[in-house]
């Protein structure tokens, strides 16, 4: 009878201390878990209140450059990022969530890291577009194509001379923040260029000059009526300027004065000759004599041209000047560094003047041309005008340009026994009040070679904007170009498959089986 009101009485002793243990436990979970869950919504309400991201991507996506915050100290007016829908909804596209990150780094710098008061203020605003439509009637009439809820709105405020308050906003669709890449007649991402958007946008609002780039018509340039037509087979070059802020006008001189923001002219794969001073144009103006005296007057030229067979002694006169001869008759083959085909090839990089600066953070990447006619330089500088030519890209030695079976050029042909020129930049100094200015004519011959700059596998889209940022006068962040996206997705070959299913398959069990005995052993001692 005593051994069975013992064995009861430890029964309930080792009841009451597993109860005991167990709700001890229990409610320590508990109280880790509502930690867990305060913490994280404490952490979270914090870093969205106080705006807190720190920038971990290789390529800074998110991070404001110095050089926009020095673009920013010529900004005074007040600006208001407007998103068309709720805060809490924004996360739900990953795109413009990337938006919003970047537009409240710009309103952070411009509360806490604006010491000086350099900065203008930057402020981020929510709205719903579809629950309260009527606040965004003035809006859409200003988006391009049908509204939708992931325009961006980027808004300032200035006082009229009455004293009242007006505002001039612009609409953005979200495609306008990001860099694509077409092939096979598919579309791709390839990159952010937030931070160069919204500083256009805050540029262009302050009245800050918007400088125009001329593209001739006239000529056969095969580039469509506009921008966006169908037929423009350049569509990928031109959007370039039009990323960078540039205004983008078609000229046809035989007709047209260039317009006064005109920085940049560029003949882009004309089919036919330039009127010239023997052939007068309506006015009694040459083209040539209007391209001579925009680039007279420290503006720049680029000249596409490749092997179209055809003759142009007026065009062709006016680029002997600047110490440069487009062979159009002749197409180059390059077997030794053939791409696919042999009219399509990588070029050598040359090592020394201005040509060579164009390049020199481009060498680790292949430059490809394709269709190319040779482009001979006459001569290397003049003293007597300030004027330097050098190249940037030749073809390899072995190279040789065909007109035909018998008429072949070889490069000591040109003067260039080490290959064919094919991409040469002409600069001239011109003194002015004390000050330097430099006029740039750039000579290529092969329009071919621009319809690989959505490409990230070569580098001729960096190289043409290192040029773009050489053009002078600019007021515009040029030498801001988007940011590659990076891979986020996770990957593993077999032996790296191998070794987490060892890890969540043995040792995840064996320390939940080693702490568990280590309890129970524990407990037994007790």
């Amino acid at each position: 009878m005593k051994n069975t009101d013992k064995e009861n009485t430890a029964k309930s002793v080792s009841r009451k201390r597993k109860l005991k243990y167990g709700a001890l436990a229990a409610a320590l979970a508990a109280v880790v878990i509502a930690l867990v869950i305060l913490g994280n919504a404490m952490l979270t309400s914090f870093i969205s209140n106080s705006v807190r991201y720190t920038d971990l991507t290789n390529s800074q996506i998110y991070t404001i450059s110095e050089t926009a915050k020095e673009y920013l100290k010529q900004i005074k007016a007040p600006i208001t990022i407007k998103f068309a829908v709720p805060k809490d909804t924004v996360a739900s596209n990953s795109q413009l969530f990337m938006v919003y990150v970047t537009a409240t780094q710009f309103a952070r710098l411009s509360k806490d890291e604006d010491k000086n008061d350099e900065i203008p203020d930057i402020k981020v605003e929510f709205f719903d577009s579809y629950k309260y439509p009527a606040q965004f009637e003035k809006y859409k009439k200003l988006a391009s194509g049908e509204w939708a809820s992931t325009n961006v709105i980027i808004e300032s405020t200035y006082e009229n001379e009455d004293g009242s308050e007006a505002s001039y906003p612009l609409v953005y669709a979200l495609s306008a923040f990001f860099s694509t890449s077409s092939s096979s007649g598919s579309s791709t991402v390839v990159g952010y260029n937030g931070e160069r958007r919204f500083l256009l946008a805050f540029l262009q609002l302050a009245g800050i000059e918007q400088p125009v780039v001329s593209f001739t018509t006239g000529h056969g340039e095969p580039i469509g009526a506009s921008l966006n037509d169908e037929t423009n087979e350049y569509y990928a070059f031109m959007s370039m300027f039009e990323e960078f802020g540039f205004k983008i006008q078609y000229v046809d001189l035989s007709r047209e004065e260039l317009d006064p923001d005109c920085r940049l002219v560029i003949i882009l794969d004309p089919q036919r000759d330039f009127i010239g001073k023997d052939l007068a144009s309506i006015d009694g103006t040459s083209e040539i004599d209007r391209i001579a005296a925009f680039v007279a007057d420290h503006g720049s030229l680029m000249v596409f041209c490749g092997p179209t067979g055809a003759e142009y002694t007026n065009l062709g006169h006016y680029l002997e000047e600047w110490g440069v001869k487009i062979q159009t008759k002749y197409t180059v083959e390059d077997k030794t560094n053939a791409i696919g085909n042999d009219y399509t090839f990588s070029v050598k990089y040359t090592t020394e003047g201005l040509g060579a600066s164009v390049q020199k953070n481009y060498r680790n990447l292949r430059t490809v041309f394709t269709q190319a006619a040779p482009v001979q330089i006459i001569f290397t500088e003049k003293e007597n005008n300030s004027m330097n030519i050098t190249s940037s890209f030749r073809t390899s030695s072995d190279a040789a340009a065909y007109a035909s079976e018998t008429d072949v050029l070889k490069p000591a042909n040109i003067g260039t026994p080490d290959g064919f020129d094919l991409f040469v930049v002409s600069s001239k100094l011109k003194y002015e009040n004390n000050e330097d200015y430099y006029s740039y004519v750039l000579t290529c011959g092969s329009p071919q070679m621009l319809k690989y700059v959505t490409s990230p596998v070569f580098a001729n889209r960096g190289i043409l904007n290192v040029l773009i940022t050489r053009i002078p006068l600019l007021k515009i962040p040029v030498d801001l170009d988007y940011k590659a996206l990076e891979n986020y997705r996770l990957s593993a070959d077999d032996s790296q498959v191998r070794a987490w299913t060892v890890v969540l398959a043995a040792a995840i069990p064996t320390v939940v089986l080693v702490a568990g005995t280590v309890v129970v052993v524990r407990r037994k001692r007790k």
